[in-house]
């Protein structure tokens, strides 16, 4: 019986919670939170202090107590992106798990928007109605917000902003020893920073009516959504009430209206200003609080994975990949064809290569954004796309994966990891693999339409015992084509020790 429960933990910035879960129900039978702020200073550049470690050491005993009187076996540590970022996270973690014997998984801004979107979709009952038109979900963490876009039933954008209730509170202390006005220059300072983040949506974001979904306000949802609710629809007009009253409050009137600690009280501020600017530039019609979180995403995506939903979300990391290339002006025909071609190479060569579907998730991305250096120069384009994509977060991607993925777009085209090493070792020897399989597949893929004139519609791949024989039908000259082919497909015969033959069908009778 205990093998159909997971045990997930979460260790956020000021805070640390356990949830047990039965997989096949999505019941919930046990949950945890612990005030812990282990790393509430880390946006000021701080390290995170051993001090609390050992605070954070004992609270995890107790969670694996907890979850060894429940019997359950399944269960594992996550760690939220922003304490990731701390100089000495690797130090933390190795710290408790000396102390702990758990292995904390750091996870990426785009894993948490990600895995916050599944439990809406599968846990709040209003999700799939507003969806169907126009509707905003807005994830608060502790140092960020995430905006997903929503239209008839498909994401349609999803951007991450460096801009949170704790790293407002920050900049509220300083302004509340240098100005004479703080509340005020906070305003404005939020307003600059969710400005400059607005103009970066496409032109049809930044016009239409959104339903809101909010979650991670935690102020709100304690006051406004009933016992045992997940969810309530709060007016723009009480929302607005409700946020005069708490600019003008005191922090000891909070904290009795609130009924909040002296820890938490300090947010709210930060968090109200944030959440009226947001939905002013995404023009709320209504405000939904859903009391979900990304614990609760978590366990969600463990349901799936175990097979208990029948609801996937590749299809979001996809319209995010998209969204992405759109931003830096990839040409749409080519990324497509490209796309079209890698994924039929993939396919027809799985006795060559061996790799998971969530490989072909990543070279589907990989082909999608592939070329998105071209905005910055299109001479060496795949050194600035590896830079993009590094520097970007993608929806429901993790780190490594980004690393895979800008690695399979910075050889794409002309160098390969045997001549660009140093840069290649930041992935364990089996990820170097996969990237080189993905590489190879997609330097095929683009050298099929390498003039970009989309002249090879369709394409036939025949495996031979010491060759691979890809037959393109087309009436058109391939001679460039055939050239860049034979250019990009010693790469090929590197990694598979096959070589890559090109052949031509007409089309005409």
């Amino acid at each position: 019986m205990a093998d159909n429960y997971f045990g997930a933990m979460l260790v956020n910035v000021s805070s640390m919670e356990l949830s047990i879960v039965n997989l096949k129900t999505g019941a919930q039978t046990e949950r945890v939170k612990l005030t812990v702020a282990i790393g509430e200073n880390i946006y000021n550049h701080e390290e995170i202090d051993f001090e609390t470690v050992a605070e954070a050491a004992e609270a995890l005993r107790g969670f694996l107590q907890v979850i060894k009187d429940y019997g359950v076996t399944n269960y594992q540590l996550w760690g939220s992106q922003a304490l990731s970022t701390a100089p000495n996270a690797e130090f933390i973690r190795d710290q408790i798990f000396v102390r702990t014997g758990l292995s904390i998984k750091w996870l990426s801004l785009g894993e948490e928007s990600f895995v916050r979107n599944e439990a809406i979709a599968l846990k709040f009952d209003g999700y799939h109605h507003l969806v169907k038109k126009h509707a905003a979900i807005i994830g608060l963490n502790s140092g960020s917000a995430t905006l997903s876009f929503f239209a008839h039933d498909n994401l349609v954008a999803s951007h991450n902003m460096k801009l949170g209730p704790v790293r407002i509170k920050e900049v509220l202390q300083s302004l509340r020893a240098t100005a004479p006005n703080p509340v005020d220059v906070l305003d404005d300072y939020i307003n600059s920073k969710v400005d400059d983040f607005y103009r970066f949506l496409p032109e049809r974001l930044q016009t239409a009516n959104n339903q809101v979904i909010l979650i991670g306000a935690a102020p709100l949802n304690n006051y406004f959504i009933p016992k045992d609710e997940v969810s309530f629809t709060l007016p723009l007009k009480q929302f607005n009430e409700f946020s005069r009253e708490v600019i003008g409050a005191s922090d000891q009137y909070l904290m009795e209206r609130l009924h909040l600690t002296e820890e938490n009280v300090e947010l709210v501020l930060p968090e109200v200003l944030l959440i009226q600017k947001l939905l002013a530039v995404v023009h709320a019609d209504k405000l939904h609080l859903v009391n979900l979180n990304v614990l609760d995403g978590l366990t969600t995506n463990q349901e799936i994975l175990a097979g208990n939903q029948k609801y996937h979300f590749e299809n979001q990391i996809l319209a995010a990949a998209n969204d992405l290339a759109q931003r830096y002006r990839v040409e749409p025909h080519h990324m497509e064809l490209v796309r079209h071609f890698a994924l039929h190479l993939f396919d027809q060569l799985k006795t060559l290569h061996h790799l998971t579907a969530r490989d072909r998730l990543l070279l589907q991305v990989a082909a999608i954004v592939h070329d998105i250096g071209g905005f910055i120069d299109t001479h060496e384009h795949y050194l600035h796309s590896d830079y993009v994509l590094k520097q970007s977060e993608m929806l429901g991607l993790s780190a490594e994966e980004i690393q895979i993925i800008a690695a399979v777009s910075r050889y794409h085209s002309t160098r390969t990891p045997a001549e660009d090493i140093t840069h290649f070792r930041q992935l364990t020897p089996n990820k170097r693999l996969t990237v080189a399989k993905l590489a190879a597949i997609l330097r095929l893929a683009d050298a099929l339409d390498d003039a970009h004139q989309q002249t090879i519609q369709r394409i036939s791949v025949s495996v031979r015992t010491n060759k691979v024989i890809i037959t393109a039908f087309s009436d058109d000259d391939l001679s460039l084509i055939r050239w860049a082919f034979n250019y990009k497909a010693q790469f090929f015969t590197d990694v598979f020790g096959l070589q890559p033959v090109f052949k031509q069908r007409r089309l005409h009778k």
